[in-house]
């Protein structure tokens, strides 16, 4: 059979994109990425709204420094092409409603803040961060084994021990067996939004991976998040491919349960079906299983449930003057109402959208060429109270829709300024996103931002693997290894590897060492454009 293409990859966000640059440059694959929005990038994309420019779903990213793996393995994906710039020291505040904790770049002062203000707890704090690091690793190894045969891979996963003892307990667990201080562990788990899950629903696996991937500071993209897609579409059409929007797949073609193809319709309503040797879904694992694979070959997909469903509420800002006014130095803010985080996420349900705590970012003063300043503020959201409008189009909802969401908005701005007064009159622009939106986009159902939750359940059953259950078909993306613009980009590293054979993954790494992708290229090639700085 004559195939169109080498490699058909279903949506362009991280993991599609990192897949199809890797298969395309290390292969010279002929790769077919298409994307049902009409832009490109998934949560790396970005849209404008009255001269301010907003980013959708990338706030911060660790493990960019200089020397890095995954410095160097960007630079091979993206060409050395993205710049990604330090943010503070100071890159996150948890701020409760008596206290602030400061998050350094620096390992040992965050663990210093927190030995001194909970000394009682100073042994359990030293082992938490022991024990952190050593999930971490156990989830490398596991991934990393995935890709070895089953003869190879059965022993190592055999002697993982802090994967099969700490991975798979709830954090909830964890903390409650390691510590006596409810503070102290509400503070561990400040950043639980990055993954969506409370302690008592989530692995201690992802909740590691998260606390773990910032430890050496954060990072933005300079120019913002749409400068990744910018660098990759190019290196893929490079080698004969072809990045196509307003392209929705609607359904994997398989033959003789081999996957082949791809059918869906265009912008225009036009039919297309192309075909591959090798299938590669960054739709995520329930859209792939659920609603594009004919109807024999669907699968179920354990964790999807509304008793576990995570979306977005987020209020996109603009401002009159800069917000340095109120002392922001470009450092996130998580602002919680409480120090239960189960119940913060048993509000996402709130019918009156009152928040449980709210996540404030501000891209402008992450990002020296950002040309106005601007900031997001986040909740997670379920789809519950958004149900009555399921069936309406996007910007077509109704009256009723656009109270609503004016009614979230007031309650989060509400919260912002309760805890930073004068927040408000700086706000020139405000446009709210639903779960609708996200689901309009995505195609995730209720607009789901994380992909299949990280339950313990779903770590012990999780293979790591890129496979599925039809030949020649790939997962790539977050439904691998775990949520996160790391957590896919790591994913579609680890979907090409597997593609490419046996020695994939060294073979990768071999190329990210290479002076061809050095950190003086990428400032070089960056720096060319002239800063536009604000005030």
């Amino acid at each position: 059979m004559s195939f169109d293409y080498d490699a058909i990859i279903i949506g362009s966000g991280m993991g599609g994109l990192a897949t199809g640059s890797l298969l395309a440059q290390l292969k010279g694959f002929k790769v077919l990425v298409l994307e049902k929005h009409f832009k490109v990038g998934g949560f790396t994309h970005t849209f404008s709204r009255h001269g301010y420019k907003f980013d959708v779903g990338v706030h911060y990213v660790g493990e960019m420094q200089p020397g890095s793996r995954s410095q160097k393995l960007f630079d091979l994906v993206s060409g050395a092409a993205v710049e990604w710039a330090p943010m503070p020291d100071i890159y996150d505040k948890f701020v409760y409603p008596d206290f602030t904790v400061c998050a350094s770049s620096n390992r040992a002062v965050y663990i210093n803040e927190l030995v001194n203000r909970f000394p009682h707890e100073k042994s359990a704090i030293h082992k938490y961060f022991k024990d952190i690091d050593a999930v971490n690793l156990a989830i490398q190894t596991k991934t990393t084994a995935s890709l070895l045969p089953g003869v190879l891979a059965a022993p190592v996963n055999a002697f993982n021990s802090a994967f099969n003892k700490l991975a798979i307990i709830s954090t909830a667990d964890y903390l409650n067996a390691n510590f006596q201080d409810n503070k102290l562990k509400a503070v561990l788990v400040s950043q639980w939004g990055d993954y969506g899950l409370p302690p008592s629903l989530s692995s201690f696996a992802i909740h590691s991976l998260i606390a773990t991937h910032f430890l050496n500071g954060a990072f933005y993209p300079t120019g913002s998040a749409e400068t990744i897609a910018q660098a990759i579409v190019p290196i893929i059409k490079g080698a004969g491919g072809d990045v196509l929007v307003n392209h929705g797949v609607e359904e994997i073609l398989v033959k003789n349960g081999t996957a082949c193809g791809v059918t869906g319709k265009d912008q225009s309503g036009t039919t297309f079906r192309f075909t591959a040797r090798h299938i590669i879904s960054n739709a995520g694992i329930y859209p792939t299983f659920q609603k594009l694979l004919p109807e024999n070959y669907k699968l179920a997909v354990p964790g999807f449930t509304e008793e576990l469903d995570a979306s977005s509420i987020s209020i996109y800002i603009g401002f009159k003057r800069s917000p340095k006014e109120l002392g922001f130095q470009g450092e996130n803010h998580w602002l919680h109402s409480s120090y239960d985080h189960d119940a913060e996420y048993a509000a996402r349900n709130n019918p009156e959208g009152k928040p449980g705590f709210a996540y404030l970012s501000f891209a402008s003063l992450k990002d020296r060429l950002a040309e106005k300043h601007t900031a997001q503020v986040i909740t997670i959201a379920s789809a519950a109270p958004f149900k009555q409008w399921q069936n309406t189009a996007w910007k077509k909802r109704g009256s009723e829709y656009e109270q609503y969401k004016e009614r979230l908005t007031e309650n989060l701005l509400a919260m912002i300024e309760s805890r930073y007064a004068g927040f408000r009159d700086l706000v020139d622009y405000c446009e709210l996103s639903t779960p609708l939106t996200v689901e309009s986009f995505t195609g995730h159902p209720g607009g789901r931002i994380y992909g299949q939750p990280m339950t313990p359940q779903v770590v012990a059953s999780r293979s790591f693997k890129p496979d599925t259950h039809v030949k020649n078909l790939y997962l790539t993306g977050t439904d691998i290894l775990a949520p996160g613009v790391m957590g896919a980009f790591m994913g579609g590293v680890f979907c090409a590897a597997r593609i490419m054979g046996a020695f994939g993954l060294a073979e990768i790494m071999t190329a990210a060492s290479s002076s061809r992708y050095s950190p003086a290229k990428q400032v070089t090639e960056v720096d060319q454009r002239v800063p536009q700085k604000v005030n």
